[in-house]
């Protein structure tokens, strides 16, 4: 009798480390991202506003952290909507939406532009 309730006793207490195990915070390393400082979250979607005419610079970070970000690439897809220097100066062309990628070594982010009047 002793000897099954001993048993069930390290059956319990071994479920009750593997539940409390399981719930433990993970540690999990999510590595690091690019991000605009410029962008606001709008409808869900995190955009980069740009005024038709009016150069907007852009400023990037790596988080976590909030280091800057001095050496990156822009790609868009539409250059009759808006305009990217090497430097990160984008200005809105027509209004509309556009799709920016930005990279900066391994990392790479994309945005969307919304250029307004």
């Amino acid at each position: 009798m002793k000897t099954k309730n001993i048993i069930r006793l390290l059956i319990l207490a071994g479920f009750g480390t593997a539940l409390s195990y399981s719930c433990k915070k993970n540690d999990v390393d999510f590595g690091e991202n690019l991000t605009v400082r410029e962008a606001v979250n709008a409808g869900g979607n995190m955009q980069i506003p740009v005024k038709i005419g009016t150069p907007l610079q852009l400023n990037l970070a790596i988080t976590p952290g909030n280091r800057t970000v001095t050496d990156a690439s822009y790609k868009n897809k539409h250059t009759d909507i808006s305009t990217f220097s090497s430097s990160g100066l984008v200005t809105g062309v027509s209004e509309g939406k556009d799709t920016v990628v930005i990279s900066s070594g391994n990392l790479q982010v994309w945005y969307v532009v919304n250029v307004t009047k």
